[in-house]
């Protein structure tokens, strides 16, 4: 399952997801500055769509 992947092909993924740094940046906040009393399914929410973005476009991009 693991692929050897080159630097050239580490480096266009970085590069194609820049688009989504700040997505996760502003998630990551949310979830750690939100109220305890916010259920954990709510608060982790923009953080597992975001993962789910990052998965897709990385299986699109195989």
């Amino acid at each position: 399952m693991n692929q050897i992947r080159t630097p050239e092909q580490k480096r266009r993924l970085v590069e194609s997801t820049q688009w989504l740094r700040p997505v996760t940046r502003w998630a990551t906040r949310f979830a750690m500055n939100s109220p305890r009393w916010i259920p954990a399914v709510v608060r982790n929410a923009p953080l597992k769509l975001t993962s789910w973005v990052l998965r897709c476009y990385h299986w699109a991009l195989r």
